[in-house]
């Protein structure tokens, strides 16, 4: 039976993840776009007081927290053997897609930081909104792959902590 620890980490792992996944799926397939039709300087504009405000907190925020659970989870799983080692591949999985996710966001926070000094620059700041967009969706892939990582290791740790396979409906 899994350790309590393991469980609570992969819970915590699996909700900050999903806000992470959720946005990014909201990132790629609705704001994207808009901001494409919209144009570089009203980007420009919503980024300075969004991402560039609040968002210069908080975005960090979740995904090193997002990050720092899912290694976690990673040492617990390691230190309890009692841990189904079936749940190895999505525990590691998660980790690495949540590693890949700051290691990819050095090269998108450098766009977004760059956005004040572009002033007025439509061109510049269409060079700028499309580099940011490519490297966030590449970011919002990893978000999803996480998440989804965190969600079958949460499968399959909370069957193994049930002593029973997990039942989606009732038998009759």
């Amino acid at each position: 039976m899994p350790s309590r620890l393991t469980q609570v980490l992969v819970v915590a792992a699996t909700l900050v993840n999903s806000i992470l996944a959720g946005s990014s799926v909201n990132g790629m397939l609705v704001q994207r776009p808009a901001w494409q039709e919209t144009g570089p300087l009203r980007w420009a504009a919503f980024s300075q007081h969004a991402d560039l405000a609040a968002g210069l907190v908080l975005y960090p925020m979740e995904a090193i927290t997002g990050t720092l659970l899912s290694i976690a989870v990673v040492v617990s799983f390691l230190r309890d053997r009692r841990e189904p080692r079936s749940a190895a591949v999505p525990i590691y999985g998660a980790a690495l897609m949540t590693i890949m996710v700051l290691l990819v966001t050095t090269q998108a926070a450098p766009i977004m930081l760059s956005v004040p000094t572009l002033g007025d620059d439509a061109a510049a700041l269409q060079q700028a909104m499309d580099g940011f967009q490519f490297w966030g969706n590449i970011r919002g892939a990893f978000h999803i792959l996480a998440f989804a990582a965190n969600l079958w290791s949460l499968v399959l740790v909370m069957r193994s902590a049930s002593g029973s396979p997990i039942s989606l409906g009732s038998k009759p």
